[in-house]
Protein backbone atom coordinates (compact mmCIF):
# COMPACT_ATOMS: atom_id res chain seq x y z
CA UNK A 1 0.00 0.00 0.00
CA UNK A 2 2.89 2.81 0.61
CA UNK A 3 4.31 1.97 -2.68
CA UNK A 4 0.99 3.05 -4.09
CA UNK A 5 1.06 5.98 -1.69
CA UNK A 6 4.08 6.79 -3.02
CA UNK A 7 3.92 6.22 -6.66
CA UNK A 8 0.52 8.41 -6.97
CA UNK A 9 2.66 11.04 -4.89
CA UNK A 10 5.13 10.94 -7.25
CA UNK A 11 2.67 11.26 -9.80
CA UNK A 12 1.04 14.05 -9.02
CA UNK A 13 4.43 15.86 -8.65
CA UNK A 14 5.47 15.28 -12.09
CA UNK A 15 2.03 16.47 -13.46
CA UNK A 16 2.35 19.45 -11.79
CA UNK A 17 5.91 19.94 -12.77
CA UNK A 18 4.93 19.58 -16.51
CA UNK A 19 2.11 22.01 -15.96
CA UNK A 20 3.70 24.46 -13.97
CA UNK A 21 6.89 24.29 -16.28
CA UNK A 22 4.67 24.99 -19.45
CA UNK A 23 2.05 27.46 -18.47
CA UNK A 24 3.38 29.06 -15.40
CA UNK A 25 2.19 28.97 -11.68
CA UNK A 26 -1.05 31.07 -11.95
CA UNK A 27 -2.60 29.28 -14.63
CA UNK A 28 -2.11 25.45 -13.37
CA UNK A 29 -5.29 24.69 -11.49
CA UNK A 30 -5.82 22.18 -8.77
CA UNK A 31 -8.79 20.87 -11.28
CA UNK A 32 -6.36 21.01 -14.01
CA UNK A 33 -3.72 18.84 -12.05
CA UNK A 34 -6.22 16.07 -11.02
CA UNK A 35 -8.03 16.09 -14.42
CA UNK A 36 -4.45 15.01 -15.98
CA UNK A 37 -3.80 12.85 -13.41
CA UNK A 38 -7.26 11.19 -13.97
CA UNK A 39 -8.41 10.86 -10.72
CA UNK A 40 -11.00 13.61 -8.55
CA UNK A 41 -9.59 16.80 -6.61
CA UNK A 42 -10.11 14.95 -2.97
CA UNK A 43 -7.69 12.61 -3.81
CA UNK A 44 -5.25 15.11 -4.92
CA UNK A 45 -6.32 16.81 -1.20
CA UNK A 46 -5.47 13.46 0.23
CA UNK A 47 -1.68 14.43 -0.48
CA UNK A 48 -1.31 18.22 -0.97
CA UNK A 49 -3.20 20.71 0.94
CA UNK A 50 -2.65 23.88 -1.72
CA UNK A 51 -1.21 24.65 -4.67
CA UNK A 52 1.67 26.07 -3.06
CA UNK A 53 2.26 22.65 -1.33
CA UNK A 54 2.41 21.04 -4.42
CA UNK A 55 5.59 23.44 -5.69
CA UNK A 56 7.48 23.37 -3.27
CA UNK A 57 7.44 19.50 -3.55
CA UNK A 58 8.00 19.93 -7.24
CA UNK A 59 11.14 22.03 -6.26
CA UNK A 60 12.50 19.14 -3.70
CA UNK A 61 11.87 16.84 -6.30
CA UNK A 62 14.54 18.69 -9.13
CA UNK A 63 17.50 20.08 -9.18
CA UNK A 64 16.80 21.92 -5.86
CA UNK A 65 17.83 18.47 -3.98
CA UNK A 66 21.46 19.17 -5.31
CA UNK A 67 21.50 22.54 -4.31
CA UNK A 68 20.25 21.73 -0.71
CA UNK A 69 23.47 19.03 -0.74
CA UNK A 70 25.92 21.43 -1.67
CA UNK A 71 24.70 23.73 1.22
CA UNK A 72 24.27 20.83 3.59
CA UNK A 73 28.27 19.43 2.53
CA UNK A 74 29.94 22.76 3.67
CA UNK A 75 32.61 20.81 6.92
CA UNK A 76 34.14 23.15 9.52
CA UNK A 77 37.36 20.22 9.32
CA UNK A 78 37.87 20.70 5.78
CA UNK A 79 40.69 23.51 4.91
CA UNK A 80 38.57 26.44 4.09
CA UNK A 81 39.93 27.17 0.28
CA UNK A 82 39.42 23.88 -0.22
CA UNK A 83 35.80 23.38 1.17
CA UNK A 84 34.97 26.69 -0.05
CA UNK A 85 36.07 25.67 -4.00
CA UNK A 86 34.08 22.26 -3.43
CA UNK A 87 30.85 24.22 -2.34
CA UNK A 88 31.45 27.00 -5.10
CA UNK A 89 31.55 24.15 -7.52
CA UNK A 90 28.86 22.35 -6.20
CA UNK A 91 26.40 25.55 -6.11
CA UNK A 92 26.95 26.43 -9.59
CA UNK A 93 26.72 23.21 -11.64
CA UNK A 94 23.66 23.02 -9.70
CA UNK A 95 21.66 26.50 -10.00
CA UNK A 96 22.93 26.43 -13.57
CA UNK A 97 20.41 24.34 -15.28
CA UNK A 98 17.42 24.58 -17.45
CA UNK A 99 14.91 23.25 -14.36
CA UNK A 100 16.23 25.91 -12.11
CA UNK A 101 16.32 28.64 -14.38
CA UNK A 102 12.61 27.67 -15.07
CA UNK A 103 11.83 27.32 -11.12
CA UNK A 104 13.24 31.11 -10.86
CA UNK A 105 11.50 32.32 -13.44
CA UNK A 106 8.25 31.40 -12.64
CA UNK A 107 8.92 32.49 -8.96
CA UNK A 108 9.57 35.69 -10.07
CA UNK A 109 6.34 36.32 -12.25
CA UNK A 110 4.36 35.54 -8.98
CA UNK A 111 6.32 38.43 -7.39
CA UNK A 112 3.25 40.77 -6.61
CA UNK A 113 0.43 38.37 -7.29
CA UNK A 114 1.32 36.06 -4.14
CA UNK A 115 3.18 35.03 -1.34
CA UNK A 116 5.04 32.42 -3.71
CA UNK A 117 8.28 34.34 -3.88
CA UNK A 118 8.39 34.80 -0.23
CA UNK A 119 7.76 31.76 0.97
CA UNK A 120 10.82 29.89 -1.83
CA UNK A 121 13.03 32.58 -0.55
CA UNK A 122 12.46 31.84 2.79
CA UNK A 123 12.87 28.01 2.34
CA UNK A 124 15.52 27.64 -0.27
CA UNK A 125 17.91 30.40 -0.84
CA UNK A 126 17.08 32.41 2.30
CA UNK A 127 18.02 29.06 4.97
CA UNK A 128 21.07 27.57 2.32
CA UNK A 129 22.57 30.36 2.25
CA UNK A 130 22.71 31.55 5.80
CA UNK A 131 24.04 27.96 6.40
CA UNK A 132 27.16 29.59 4.52
CA UNK A 133 26.91 32.64 6.86
CA UNK A 134 27.15 30.57 10.01
CA UNK A 135 30.55 28.46 8.54
CA UNK A 136 31.79 31.93 7.44
CA UNK A 137 31.16 32.84 11.03
CA UNK A 138 33.27 30.26 12.57
CA UNK A 139 35.75 30.34 10.09
CA UNK A 140 35.99 34.05 11.53
CA UNK A 141 36.18 32.60 15.40
CA UNK A 142 39.19 30.81 14.47
CA UNK A 143 40.53 33.71 12.69
CA UNK A 144 40.86 31.91 9.53
CA UNK A 145 39.31 35.41 8.23
CA UNK A 146 38.90 38.76 9.12
CA UNK A 147 36.01 39.54 11.43
CA UNK A 148 32.75 40.98 9.60
CA UNK A 149 28.88 40.40 9.87
CA UNK A 150 28.62 37.19 8.26
CA UNK A 151 25.61 37.55 6.23
CA UNK A 152 27.25 40.20 4.14
CA UNK A 153 30.03 38.46 3.41
CA UNK A 154 28.11 35.25 2.63
CA UNK A 155 26.14 37.80 0.27
CA UNK A 156 29.90 38.94 -1.46
CA UNK A 157 30.73 35.73 -1.43
CA UNK A 158 27.12 34.37 -3.72
CA UNK A 159 27.76 37.53 -5.97
CA UNK A 160 31.42 36.55 -6.85
CA UNK A 161 30.43 33.05 -7.55
CA UNK A 162 27.32 33.95 -9.73
CA UNK A 163 29.34 37.37 -11.18
CA UNK A 164 30.70 35.94 -14.68
CA UNK A 165 27.94 33.38 -15.59
CA UNK A 166 24.55 33.62 -13.96
CA UNK A 167 22.41 36.34 -15.94
CA UNK A 168 24.37 35.58 -19.64
CA UNK A 169 23.19 31.86 -18.49
CA UNK A 170 20.30 33.07 -17.25
CA UNK A 171 19.14 35.10 -20.49
CA UNK A 172 19.93 32.07 -22.92
CA UNK A 173 23.15 34.22 -23.98
CA UNK A 174 25.87 31.35 -23.25
CA UNK A 175 25.70 27.55 -23.02
CA UNK A 176 26.52 26.14 -19.38
CA UNK A 177 30.28 26.20 -19.32
CA UNK A 178 32.25 22.90 -18.65
CA UNK A 179 33.80 21.38 -16.00
CA UNK A 180 37.18 22.92 -16.46
CA UNK A 181 35.58 26.67 -17.11
CA UNK A 182 33.41 26.26 -14.30
CA UNK A 183 36.32 25.12 -12.33
CA UNK A 184 38.31 28.60 -13.09
CA UNK A 185 35.18 30.27 -11.88
CA UNK A 186 35.08 28.83 -8.60
CA UNK A 187 38.87 29.10 -7.97
CA UNK A 188 38.64 33.16 -9.36
CA UNK A 189 35.33 33.64 -7.15
CA UNK A 190 37.17 32.00 -3.75
CA UNK A 191 40.69 33.77 -4.11
CA UNK A 192 38.71 37.20 -4.66
CA UNK A 193 36.59 36.26 -1.65
CA UNK A 194 39.84 35.41 0.20
CA UNK A 195 42.03 38.38 -0.61
CA UNK A 196 38.85 40.32 0.33
CA UNK A 197 38.68 38.89 3.78
CA UNK A 198 42.34 38.16 4.48
CA UNK A 199 43.58 38.91 8.09
CA UNK A 200 45.65 41.93 8.42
Amino acid sequence: MRVKTEEKRQAIIDIAKEAFFSQGFEQTSMSYISQQLGGSKATLYNYFNSKEEIFHAVMESSATEQIADAFQSLSQTKDMRTMMLEFGHNYLNSILTPEIMAIDRMVRAEVGRSDLGKQFYAQGPQRGWLNVSEFLAKRMDKAEIRRAEPWLAAMQFKALLEAEILMPYSLGAVDKPDNATLTQLVATAVDSFLQLYKVD
